[in-house]
C-alpha cells in the first residue's frame, strides 16, 4: 500500500501562518495611519472654517459698523442738541443711537474725547489706579509703572525718546512694562488719538458674538477729501468684545 504525503507539511502551515499575521498588522497599521490622515484632515477643514467665518464676521463688522457711524455721524441736529443741552463745565454727553443695516441691527456709541483719561497729562496716582483696576497690574508695579510713565512723558526718559512725538498709546508699548495686554486692558477707559474729538464705537452682533468696530474722528476738516463734515482720524480694527487678556494674566 502506498502512503500519500501529506498535502501541507507543519513547516509550510507555520510559514503561512506568520505570513498571515504580517498582513494583518500591515492592515491595522494601514488603517490607523488612514485614520489619522482623516482626523487630520477634518481638524483642518473645521480651523479653516472658524477661520473663514472669522473673515466673514470681521468684514460684516467693517460693512455695518462704517456705515452706522456714518449715519449717526450725518444726524448733525442730533449732535448740536446734545452740545447745547450739557451745562457749561459739564461734561459733554455720551451720544448713543440704534440702527437698522438691512436685516443687522448695530448700536453705535459716541463718546467724547473729555470722558477719556489722556496719558500724557494723567496724575501719577490715578495712572496707578487705572493701570491696577483696568490692566490688572498689582498695585506696586502699577505704581511703579505710573511713575515711569511720568518721567517719560516730561522727556526724562533717558534713550527712551520719541522723535513723533506721543500721538498714540502705541508709542507707550516701548516703555519697559507697557506691553500689549495691558493696552488690551486699559484701551476703553483712556484716549487713544491726540488729534481726534470724539470716539465711536458700533456695535455688531454676529454669530453669537459680539463684535466692535472703532473709529475717532474730529467733526470739521474732511469735506475737501471724502465729502462728509467729519474726518476720521484713526481706525480701529473689528474686535471681539470681552475676550481681550488683562496684564496679570502674563
Amino acid at each position: 500500500m502506498v502512503r500519500r504525503p501529506r498535502e501541507y507539511s507543519p513547516v509550510l502551515i507555520r510559514h503561512a501562518k506568520s505570513q498571515g499575521g504580517v498582513a494583518l498588522a500591515m492592515v491595522v497599521w494601514f488603517v490607523a495611519a488612514m485614520s489619522l490622515l482623516v482626523v487630520g484632515i477634518v481638524s483642518e477643514a473645521r480651523v479653516d472654517v472658524r477661520m473663514a467665518q472669522t473673515h466673514i464676521a470681521r468684514a460684516k463688522t467693517m460693512a455695518a459698523g462704517d456705515g452706522a457711524i456714518n449715519l449717526l455721524l450725518s444726524q448733525q441736529a442730533l449732535l448740536r442738541e446734545a452740545q447745547a443741552t450739557s451745562a457749561e463745565g459739564e461734561l459733554e454727553p455720551v451720544i448713543q443711537a440704534g440702527f437698522m443695516l438691512g436685516e443687522q441691527p448695530v448700536l453705535v456709541r459716541m463718546t467724547p474725547v473729555s470722558r477719556l483719561l489722556d496719558l500724557r497729562t494723567t496724575g501719577v496716582e490715578q495712572l496707578a489706579q487705572l493701570f491696577a483696576a483696568e490692566g490688572g497690574l498689582a498695585s506696586e508695579d502699577a505704581q511703579r509703572l505710573a511713575g515711569s510713565v511720568i518721567q517719560l512723558r516730561d522727556g526724562h526718559g533717558g534713550r527712551l525718546r520719541f522723535s513723533s512725538g506721543l500721538r498714540t498709546v502705541e508709542d507707550w508699548l516701548q516703555l519697559p512694562g507697557f506691553d500689549r495686554a495691558l493696552l488690551d486692558g486699559i484701551r476703553d477707559r483712556v484716549r487713544m488719538d491726540d488729534s481726534a474729538g470724539y470716539r465711536l464705537d458700533a456695535i455688531v452682533d454676529y454669530d453669537g458674538r459680539r463684535w466692535v468696530r472703532r473709529r475717532w474722528v474730529i467733526l470739521q476738516g474732511g469735506a475737501a477729501t471724502s465729502g462728509f463734515p467729519w474726518r476720521v482720524t484713526r481706525t480701529e480694527a473689528p474686535r471681539v468684545l470681552n475676550e481681550t487678556k488683562t496684564a496679570g494674566a502674563r
